[in-house]
């Protein structure tokens, strides 16, 4: 019990902002639904049947909405789809520092040495995070019911649970699968392989309505048995088989991941690929990699930045081959015009590639943003800030150190996934400006320096809260964006949101009062950074 108990501490700060991240989720999607369907039968058929036009061509992306004419069927598309992803994300961040974070920092070492035992300090972990789930999917499903309430109209309690539920599933499955896999993969590198077999598996699933080669894989997608359930939408209900695969895959993962953890060294993955055998020496490296702060930092980081590079190359590369496909149908849909409308401008190919593509490519960038900023967050508390700056280091250098290493690599990353892009547009025959593709890609690194500044900020003040925060900010910047036109926020409130910041530059170029917006926050972020820090004990 002392154990779930302390699980239950340690993961206060997920379940909180993950809790209220949900809740509004649903209670603005909800409470949106009335501002832009209509309020008479006839205009929310129409505005239904639009939405399932649009949404059949992102079936690459997104499963295909059922009833989004009803509040019940456009939540379940629009809210708990997000929401699958969100979930999805904390069970990776959440298993990834509990099997790794806390052993770098001690934490598992000291709660092995009171006497619990392995097998039990997993399932109290595991138990841990199923609770806080639950609890973050409930606050989900009140989030919708207020919403619905607002608008004057009521929906099923019962299915309103069923949802959460199910939500609350998928989230304990993506953690218990983490946390399998973390035991056979190093500290440094278990939330970037996690990240990318968990990424197969949405893709496998998602790409398998448009491939049919796929079909007969994804049943090994957790996402799948997900979809399969849609309770809120009229008709619609648990899949009660589904739900158990959900939960027997979590279970199963569960229990292999102690029995793993059992027969492993802390701190070691549960199998090591055979090294060459070397005398012990006791002189330093000669290697120049260790002696320039900037490039040490990237040479240690070097296996989760060719994943992060990868990654979105061929993300990217994907997207141009799926452009065509998607948009050739749209061209012969009239009722799609006024969609076009709103991002078209010139070659419409371009125009629909950077709408969808740039706009999932910064998501993902903030994600990096937020994994390096962890990463800052863990060195307060697992000694090793202390350690750097005992040789001794100005902690100003220390601040200014970690932004040029978050510098060089999102330009890394920002550089080769757009030339990826620009190879693939040229196979594909899709003409897209080189320049502005070029300043397309730059610009996500401004972009990720924005989240990145605020970051080291929070990591310079706060640190055990740090990623809680900055993923809570993270994700009012973005909702601002999706959901100021539809509320009629001001202005000037939707122009503080990075995402809005960044501008359409494949399409309308540059925005340079946004470029610079950006670079003020950099540069102000830094400098608040490297004070807060000078104020700080380490530690605290």
């Amino acid at each position: 019990m002392a154990a779930y108990l302390l699980a239950l501490r340690l993961g206060r700060w997920g379940i909180a902002g993950f809790g209220a991240v949900a809740f509004l989720v649903t209670l603005l999607q909800a409470a949106g639904f009335y501002k832009i369907a209509g309020r008479t039968e006839a205009e929310r058929q129409a505005f239904g049947r639009s939405i399932s036009v649009l949404a059949s061509q992102f079936t690459v992306i997104i499963a295909p909405p059922i009833r989004p004419d009803t509040v019940g069927g456009y939540v379940q598309w629009r809210a708990f789809g997000f929401l699958a992803i969100l979930f999805a994300i904390w069970g990776l961040a959440s298993a990834s520092g509990a099997a790794r974070g806390d052993e770098d920092r001690g934490l598992v070492g000291a709660i092995l040495a009171g006497g619990l035992s392995r097998p039990r300090m997993i399932t109290a972990r595991f138990a841990a995070f199923a609770t806080g789930a639950l609890v973050a999917a409930l606050a989900a499903s009140a989030g919708m019911l207020v919403g619905v309430a607002s608008g004057g109209e009521t929906i099923s309690t019962v299915a309103a649970l069923q949802a959460a539920l199910v939500l609350a599933a998928l989230g304990v499955c993506c953690y218990s699968l983490t946390l399998l896999f973390a035991q056979f993969t190093s500290a440094r590198n278990s939330t970037a392989i996690a990240g990318v077999i968990l990424l197969a598996l949405f893709l496998v699933n998602s790409l398998s309505r448009t491939f049919d080669a796929l079909v007969s894989w994804r049943w090994l997608s957790p996402f799948h048995y997900y979809e399969q359930s849609s309770p809120l939408t009229p008709g619609g209900t648990l899949d009660v088989r589904a739900a158990l695969v959900l939960l027997g895959i979590a279970a199963a993962a569960a229990a292999l991941a102690a029995f793993a953890f059992r027969y492993r060294d802390v701190g070691s993955p549960l199998i090591s690929l055979p090294t060459p055998s070397r005398r012990p020496s006791y002189q330093m490296s000669r290697s120049p990699v260790w002696r320039i702060p900037v490039l040490r930092d990237l040479y240690e980081r070097r296996v989760s930045l060719l994943v992060w590079t990868v990654g979105l190359s061929a993300l990217g590369a994907l997207f141009v081959v799926l452009t065509k496909s998607i948009v050739k149908p749209l061209l012969a849909i009239p009722e799609l015009a006024p969609y076009f409308a709103l991002f078209v401008n010139g070659n419409i190919y371009a125009s629909f590639f950077g709408y969808i593509w740039f706009g999932f490519a910064q998501l993902l960038m903030a994600g990096f943003a937020i994994t390096q900023v962890a990463r800052w967050s863990a060195e307060d508390s697992d000694g090793r800030l202390e350690l750097i700056l005992s040789n001794p280091v100005s902690r100003a250098r220390v601040v200014i150190e970690r932004l040029i290493v978050l510098t060089f690599g999102a330009l890394i990353i920002a550089a080769v996934s757009g030339v990826a892009v620009g190879i693939e547009a040229h196979y594909q025959s899709i003409q897209l400006n080189s320049r502005r593709l070029a300043e397309a890609s730059l610009l996500l690194v401004p972009f990720t320096l924005v989240f990145g500044t605020v970051g080291a900020l929070l990591a310079s003040r706060i640190p055990r809260a740090t990623v809680g925060i900055l993923g809570a900010f993270a994700f009012a910047s973005y909702l601002t964006v999706e959901l100021g036109p539809i509320f009629k926020l001001p202005v000037w409130a939707q122009d503080v949101s990075a995402f809005k910041l960044y501008g359409q530059p494949l399409t309308a170029g540059t925005d340079q009062t946004g470029l610079v917006i950006m670079l003020v926050i950099v540069i102000a972020g830094l400098m608040a950074s490297a004070l807060v820090m000078e104020r700080r004990d380490i530690g605290a």
